[in-house]
């Protein structure tokens, strides 16, 4: 996720005639060629950096056990393991699915939905906090949590779960008492998995319950009414009615959101495909939607949507982020951790769709289980692994580097150790060759 700056920005140029893509742009051979949803290498503007190219120059970790100070305790509907039994003692700085970079080399990271679920999340609060990490020392540290979701106008149209919610409960874990009513939004409500700043200074977050575009101030109060997405309901949605059929599965809702270089369009894309592109036989399709901010409405869907093609069904995307006004970067990965990891990807990826086939075009731009690491950074060896489930976070640095990020899935084990919670690992890549960065995109403040 990154900040666009405050100013009027202008419309973004038409892209430039594209030149004729040559053997030399070529992904490495051991990945094959560029992927794109009907087989076909696209052409580009520039040579593309090789995958095999890129280098670990950076890594510092969180130490799992991060609490915000002064928290309520959480995770009473999960069980822990023997290293952190539940419930957990504050609410942990974990699950790392969006995340903004300043100037001054902290981060914005936007936690998810707490613990996986709606049934299992009701006490974990949705919240965004600030880390900085260090890769001279290896160590990131914990900066503060200056976001919590909230709704004290009342936009959200249902009961929420610390207002109405918890009380109507047929059961409650032993020992917890509902809260009283404050407006705080919880993994129940919501399961943000995406974020965007526009130019005003608002917040945009995409949700996967809905899935829904939630607008909010920097605070975190929502300024609207959950928006929904046109055509599409998943099971935990609170509107889906009885014998209505969802049109994606829980937690396929909006994993990765873009937002253009001028901060006028949002690129809201669905973790899984919908029952439609299914029936017709696309299971490994995820749509692109598009929409406008602004008017009165605040955003708008324009119904324009482009397909992204995963190379297997079996996978999922981790995020999306643009580095210029049709060109951007999505993680896609299995899901394998530790020994039966095997696809964690960043792609490139070209949303003009120059062919008219209704599919980005795919670059492999850094392959996550095999990157170079001449300096033997994080005890990893070399090639470097990042053979975590969930892998959530990208972010444009510069024109050569670009940082990632895991989401551990707290308390979850199995990325690194079987028996040890996974920490939050945060990776700067050198690429092989230089990208057409837009600077509105890259940090402003």
């Amino acid at each position: 996720m990154r900040r666009l700056a405050t100013t009027v920005l202008a419309l973004a140029l038409a892209a430039a005639a594209a030149l004729p893509a040559t053997a030399a742009t070529a992904g490495p051979d051991s990945a094959g060629p560029d992927h794109r949803g009907k087989g076909r290498g696209p052409s580009h503007d520039r040579p593309l950096p090789h995958a095999s190219a890129a280098q670990l120059t950076g890594w510092s970790v969180l130490p799992t056990e991060t609490y915000v100070p002064g928290s309520e305790p959480s995770g009473r509907w999960v069980t822990g393991n023997a290293a952190v039994p539940a419930p957990f003692k504050g609410q942990p700085v974990q699950g790392f699915s969006a995340t903004h970079r300043s100037t001054d080399g902290s981060y914005l990271v936007m936690s998810d939905n707490g613990f996986g679920t709606k049934a299992n999340s009701a006490d974990a609060l949705l919240a965004v906090h600030r880390i900085k990490p260090d890769t001279r020392t290896g160590r990131t540290r914990y900066l503060g949590t200056p976001m919590q979701l909230s709704d004290p106008g009342r936009l959200v149209p249902w009961p929420i779960w610390r207002d109405g919610a918890c009380l109507a409960a047929t059961s409650l874990p032993q020992g917890y008492t509902c809260p009283t009513p404050d407006r705080r939004l919880t993994g129940w409500d919501f399961d943000p998995e995406s974020m965007q700043i526009a130019p005003d200074g608002t917040f945009w977050f995409g949700d996967e319950f809905g899935p829904y575009l939630l607008h909010t101030d920097a605070r975190g109060r929502l300024l609207q009414a959950p928006i929904p997405t046109p055509g599409v309901k998943s099971p935990s949605n609170p509107t889906l009615k009885p014998g209505e059929a969802p049109q994606v599965p829980d937690s396929k809702g909006y994993e990765g959101m873009a937002i253009s270089p001028d901060g006028l369009t949002l690129y809201p894309l669905l973790e899984g495909a919908t029952a439609e592109d299914k029936a017709a036989g696309h299971p490994e399709d995820l749509r692109i939607h598009t929409v406008r901010l602004g008017g009165r409405a605040g955003a708008r869907y324009t119904g324009e949507v482009v397909r992204y093609r995963m190379e297997d069904k079996a996978h999922a995307i981790g995020d999306f982020a643009m580095i210029n006004d049709h060109q951007g970067m999505v993680i896609e990965r299995d899901g394998g951790a530790g020994p039966t990891a095997q696809v964690k990807r960043v792609y490139l990826v070209d949303l003009r769709d120059r062919d008219n086939d209704g599919y980005v075009e795919k670059h492999l731009l850094v392959d996550l289980m095999d990157l170079a690491n001449p300096r033997q950074l994080g005890g990893a060896g070399d090639p470097f692994t990042f053979p975590f489930v969930t892998i959530e976070d990208v972010e444009i640095l510069d024109a050569r580097t670009i940082a990632v990020m895991n989401d551990n899935n707290f308390p979850g084990t199995g990325g690194r150790s079987a028996t040890q919670p996974d920490r939050n690992e945060y990776l700067e890549i050198r690429l092989g060759g230089r990208l057409d960065v837009d600077k509105r995109l890259l940090p402003t403040r």
